[in-house]
């Protein structure tokens, strides 16, 4: 029988999940005979907490909040020494209580927490794949930070830098396009040079550059429509420079799944990736800003389980 504790993230969903955490545990306990719980203090925390659970030999980890939770709580997964992963037979799931759980409407699951407990409870341990990218931190040290789902370098990034600093109880829906809306006006394509797994090189000025494990991301903006969590690859995708009103106008592809078949958006497969540009460029992981080019993102197959149908 799995050990089993969950990590909640009480200031998700603007704050909603603290209130609501009564019926979220009545759910949970209705599927989860034994279950113990904590609630989280500050970012970057349930990293901390995890790792500490996996040690003590819990091997069900389950997050409550969105897709800045589930980033934590998986990066926690690993050791932070050595990249090695605690335990291959702990499991990863989350029940969604947050903004955007962009992770899990690419699944497809209950984005109801009821029903998403209830998909948990049955739903297999899979293999999935995870990101890493590698950048510089502050003076020489070398940063290295997990993603599940889609990193993005450009004005995907630079968008999360501005919305980053809403209190998360005043971000409401679609508060990413409303983001996105703001920022096209007065930011430029960035010039990047971009190798892919070593032999390839592509240069050139791009609107934004995604890292896709997942497809979705940005509250429900289908950047890459045929990545995969589990087929050993990146879905790379290049936007070209594009005029404000011609990104626009075209961002409605992002919601219908159909931007990969625009003239200026390009995807390649790839396993490792390095960006490098001579100009300032943000990068951004999971919705959560993530310092500055030069970066490489590299896949880890088969990383992590994670409870999926």
């Amino acid at each position: 029988m799995d050990k089993v504790h969950v990590i909640v993230n009480p200031i998700s969903a603007k704050g909603q999940t603290q209130k609501r955490w009564e019926h979220i545990r009545d759910a949970i306990r209705s599927s989860f005979r034994e279950f113990q719980y904590v609630f989280t203090e500050r970012p970057k925390q349930a990293t901390e907490i995890a790792r500490e659970l996996l040690h003590r030999g819990f091997d069900f980890i389950i997050g409550v909040g969105g897709d800045g939770t589930l980033n934590e709580i998986a990066s926690g997964f690993f050791r932070p020494e050595t990249n090695e992963i605690i335990n291959e037979d702990a499991s990863l799931g989350i029940i969604p209580s947050g903004t955007g759980s962009d992770f899990l409407r690419f699944l497809k699951a209950p984005r109801d927490f009821r029903k998403s407990v209830e998909w948990l409870k049955d739903a297999p341990k899979q293999k999935i794949d995870i990101g890493m990218i590698t950048y510089p931190g502050d003076g020489m040290k070398v940063e290295q930070q997990y993603f599940i789902n889609v990193a993005d370098f450009g004005l995907g990034a630079e968008v999360v830098k501005q919305v980053s600093s809403i209190p998360s109880q005043n971000r409401g829906t679609f508060f990413y396009y409303r983001g996105l809306i703001s920022t096209l006006f007065h930011y430029r394509s960035k010039w990047v040079r971009i190798v892919v797994d070593d032999h390839e090189t592509i240069e050139g000025n791009f609107l934004i550059g995604a890292v896709a494990n997942g497809g979705i991301f940005g509250q429900g903006m289908i950047i890459a429509p045929n990545a995969r969590i589990n087929d050993g690859y990146f879905d790379l995708v290049l936007v070209e420079d594009m005029r404000a009103i011609e990104t626009l106008w075209n961002s409605r592809r992002l919601y219908t799944g159909s931007i990969d078949k625009h003239r200026k958006v390009h995807t390649l497969r790839a396993k490792k990736i390095k960006v490098h540009s001579e100009n300032p460029v943000y990068i951004e992981y999971d919705g959560e800003p993530g310092g500055n080019l030069p970066a490489e993102f590299e896949i880890r197959e088969q990383a992590i389980n994670f409870r999926i149908r």
